[in-house]
């Protein structure tokens, strides 16, 4: 526990700085989330490594990060290197290579959209955080508490419906609360209700997500790189929705 909590104040501070600062720094944890995070998904597949595969998955990322005007382009490039990669290499069927792509569009704009959201507004950046942090927090001490029927057994054992429905209020509440504390960033306030009520649903699909991909492939999480909780994507879980959301909605309503 200790060890956790010591890692989790660690990975706070680093959060805020980015979030606060953002530029060079953001952009700086952001590459090692993106490089680091392939690696992890592409370790987590229990197969030897396939280096071609990895830096595919890297470029792809990054190049959806940082050059995101050409996203359908490299979204193109990647799924017919990865198609012929199945064709060709029988080590590599069809159903092994999709999830590579799968994980790679959802880390890309994930990371993107945080880049995104904190030169737009830093505080309207930590309030997509909150939600996801607070949801995950609330949905664990009132599961703790009050948790007697089981949300999901098959993809997540520990987790209830009663703190899924906590976890939805309370992230709903502090998260609208911090909003209209900095008047809802100075966007609508219709798209900031519905971001406060729909994005804790997704943070929590987003968990449920991520808890079925290590069940496929039969780990308990992506590495150890950070003590006592996990790896980089086990961090990232519920963040990566809420993010890809929240900018979906942003450009919706834009």
């Amino acid at each position: 526990m200790k060890q956790r909590i010591i890692s989790g104040v660690v990975i706070a501070i680093i959060t805020v700085i980015a979030a606060y600062f953002g530029g060079f720094f953001l952009k700086s944890v952001l590459t090692f989330v993106a490089v680091y995070g392939s690696y992890e998904f592409m370790h987590a597949r229990k197969k030897e490594m396939n280096y071609v595969l990895l830096a595919l998955m890297i470029i792809s990322v990054l190049g959806l990060m940082y050059f995101h005007d050409y996203a359908t382009f490299i979204i193109l490039v990647e799924i017919t290197i990865l198609m012929t990669i199945s064709v060709f290499d029988e080590n590599e069927k069809f159903d092994q290579v999709c999830p590579i792509f799968l994980m790679s569009v959802m880390l890309g704009y994930s990371l993107y959209f945080m880049i995104y959201l904190q030169a737009e507004n830093k505080f309207m950046f930590a309030y997509v955080l909150i939600i996801s942090y607070l949801t995950d927090v609330f949905a664990y001490f009132v599961g703790i508490r009050f948790g007697k029927h089981k949300l999901n057994e098959r993809v997540s054992p520990k987790k209830t419906i009663e703190g899924s429905l906590g976890g939805l209020f309370f992230g709903f509440l502090t998260s609208f609360l911090w909003a209209k504390a900095f008047n809802y960033f100075g966007q609508p306030f219709y798209l900031i209700l519905i971001a406060s009520l729909l994005l804790p649903i997704v943070s929590e699909i987003g968990d449920l997500v991520f808890s079925l991909i290590k069940r496929h492939y039969g780990v308990k999480d992506f590495s150890n790189l950070i003590p006592g909780h996990g790896g980089i994507l086990d961090r990232l879980d519920s963040h990566i929705f809420c993010i890809m959301l929240f900018g979906a909605l942003l450009s919706l309503f834009k």
